[in-house]
């Protein structure tokens, strides 16, 4: 994990050495801002072509080789090609065998001798989370690109050139959009739509390249740019994507599945224990995290085990109790074990940096205490942490796939199927006949029904202005007929169930909650992996058959038998499906003054996109009832005026 920071700037006719310091202040200017990322070195490269200057600046977290030899830029042996990179490969030692090479090197080294081997192909061959921008000189061409699932961020602006010949006068690049601001090339102007839309559906993160502000654009996950040396804009391209499923070729649920799918869960995490930092992980209690604390306990003896706490809470929801059962079942001292506790003070003394941090307001609080539980990891001296991210987006956790199961089941007229699976459900206790029945009816709706059911629904939990509702409306459907661009068309080859789960890992699941973790993890100099978004994973997945994924009344259903004697069996089959808990509703309720401080006279782009009367209204009700689900619409106003009023003036400093 590291920070990378870059400036493309077209050679002026005149300027020379003084608009070339110029961008070398801003280069540093933008590095400054992202010491969080790489707090043990610092290094920048600059090199002139026939028609542009190379600006890179790079910040190192050392956990590959400590060692100077690994420091960044790197260039390699020839001189062509000079790299900066962030994130981890995890399989480097096998692509250095590969290619020849000793194995005594970093990861850096291993992608570097890689794309000069292979050039952009050596991607596909990476098992890893990535960002990197890579100068080839003898092309006087620049890539920029990101892993797969989009693990690691890469974010960029363009400037167009006045002169006739056109195209960008200048590309500036950076790991967060802090950087880009700081550069002064680049204006902090929030995108309006973009921010209505979070207000309807508390999101953001489901447009590939989108973010909150104008102007501003990712690199979307599983692509690189290429800027070549005479065009006029970088192009966009795409070295990953997932084949649809084939007809008839679906693996059942069995025994060879079983042990298939544990032996490449148990190879990633083998995998992502690599390196030269001490390692730990966090454990909720939920099925996910917990087997993978199972796995790396068992492979690495010194691993340590972060727990988030709220006993206290009136709110229900903390999973603490399950992961103490989890722990009871392992063989680890109680020194290996450590406890983060958030109160509500810590959440008001810290909602600003971790909005800072985060760069765009969140769905939920409990990004503040995923905050809190990466200060105890960073505080502990542990610098790798495994998580369970992931789990629930490829082995299909959540209580909507299961709807959307029995919604696919409904299309293809197999009702004895459909019957099996209602009765399997309710005898579980796991849901309630209306909602099984709403939900299949939902998921076996024809696409645009559905979006229009899904828009009247999250409409209703925002009270937007009449201005904020035609831009929610002119916004693009969250969930469209086209497949994600992760998905290899066309669309009529995707099963609705398989479609479903994509959106998930390319729209809006995965993409939010790799965000959150990045910005957390990384605002400590902590390096967080997911041993689920191994590649490997997800392309088994979709192989195998629906049932064998979701089925017999579980979410997870393979996964828990992956799961069998690795974990207690109440914590493998339990069936009450939570996130990341945080208690929401009594840390509104005990920052009463601060809302009240931020509704009362909202910033004037929050009065435009809001109902402020209904808005302020929902304010006074939930502190009079104390009601959860008010509680989440006054906090989407709180997060989004704090934005508004205090991240992003701080970000455009």
């Amino acid at each position: 994990m590291c920070g990378l920071v870059g400036i493309v700037q077209d050679c002026a006719p005149s300027g020379g050495l003084a608009e070339e310091a110029a961008q070398g202040r801003a280069l540093r200017r933008m590095a400054a801002t992202l010491r969080h990322r790489g707090p043990d070195g610092e290094g920048f490269f600059t090199a002139t072509g026939s028609r542009r200057r190379i600006f890179l600046g790079h910040l190192r977290l050392a956990i590959f080789d400590p060692s100077l030899a690994a420091r960044q830029p790197m260039t390699d042996a020839s001189g062509r090609y000079t790299l900066i990179f962030n994130g981890a490969i995890y399989n480097y030692l096998e692509l250095l065998a590969e290619l020849g090479l000793p194995g005594g090197r970093s990861d850096t080294a291993a992608l570097l001798a890689a794309w000069a081997a292979w050039g952009p192909g050596c991607l596909g061959r990476c098992n890893g989370m990535f960002a990197f921008a890579l100068w080839d000189a003898r092309e006087q061409a620049l890539y920029l690109g990101r892993d797969r699932f989009g693990e690691k961020p890469l974010y960029y602006s363009t400037a167009l050139s006045p002169s006739p010949a056109g195209g960008p006068s200048r590309l500036v690049f950076a790991s967060e959009i802090k950087a880009l601001l700081a550069s002064g090339l680049v204006a902090a102007r929030p995108d309006p739509q973009a921010l209505a839309e979070f207000l309807a559906t508390r999101d953001i993160d489901h447009y590939p390249e989108r973010t909150l502000f104008q102007g501003i654009a990712q690199v979307p996950p599983g692509c690189y740019l290429h800027l070549a040396a005479t065009a006029t804009a970088p192009q966009l391209l795409r070295y990953y994507q997932l084949a649809p499923p084939e007809p008839g070729a679906r693996r059942p649920f069995d025994d060879s599945l079983v042990q298939e799918a544990r032996a490449l869960l148990a190879d990633a995490v083998r995998l992502r224990l690599r390196g030269d930092a001490a390692l730990g992980g966090s454990l909720s209690g939920g099925l996910d995290s917990s087997l993978v604390t199972a796995l790396a306990v068992g492979a690495a003896p010194a691993y340590r085990i972060f727990v988030s706490e709220f006993r206290d809470a009136r709110e229900r929801g903390d999973e603490s109790a399950w992961a103490e059962q989890m722990l009871a079942s392992l063989p680890v001292p109680a020194e290996a074990v450590v406890r983060s506790r958030p109160q509500v003070s810590d959440f008001a003394a810290d909602l600003e940096t971790v909005l800072y941090h985060q760069e765009a307001p969140f769905g939920d609080t409990s990004v503040c205490a995923h905050f809190a539980l990466m200060r105890a990891v960073a505080a502990s001296g542990v610098r790798v942490l495994l998580s369970g991210q992931g789990g629930d987006e490829v082995f299909g956790g959540y209580g909507s796939y299961y709807y959307a199961l029995l919604g696919w089941l409904l299309r293809q007229g197999r009702a004895a199927a459909l019957a099996r699976e209602v009765r399997a459900r309710l005898a579980l206790g796991a849901d309630r006949p209306l909602r099984l029945g709403l939900g299949a009816a939902y998921h076996a709706l024809p696409p645009r029904l559905r979006r229009r059911a899904y828009a009247q629904r999250v409409r209703a939990e925002f009270p937007l202005s009449p201005a904020g509702e035609r831009l929610w409306r002119s916004a693009p459907p969250r969930f469209l007929a086209a497949l994600p661009a992760l998905c290899q068309g066309p669309a009529a080859r995707w099963p609705r169930f398989d479609a479903y789960l994509m959106d998930s890992v390319a729209r809006y699941a995965l993409p939010h909650i790799l965000r959150h973790d990045d910005r957390n993890s990384m605002a400590f100099g902590v390096e967080s992996r997911a041993p689920y978004l191994d590649h490997r994973l997800l392309e088994l997945m979709l192989r195998t058959d629906p049932q064998a994924r979701i089925g017999a009344g579980y979410t997870k259903r393979l996964l828990r038998a992956v799961a069998k004697d690795l974990l207690p069996e109440p914590v493998r089959l339990r069936v009450d499906k939570r996130g990341f808990f945080s208690p929401q509703r009594d840390w509104l309720l005990g920052c009463r003054e601060l809302v009240l401080d931020h509704l009362s006279l909202p910033p004037p782009e929050l009065r435009e996109l809001c109902n402020l009367p209904a808005l302020q209204r929902t304010m006074a009700d939930f502190y009079a009832s104390g009601d959860a689900q008010l509680g989440a619409t006054v906090w989407a106003g709180l997060v989004t005026s704090i934005w508004l009023t205090r991240t992003v003036p701080r970000l455009g400093q």
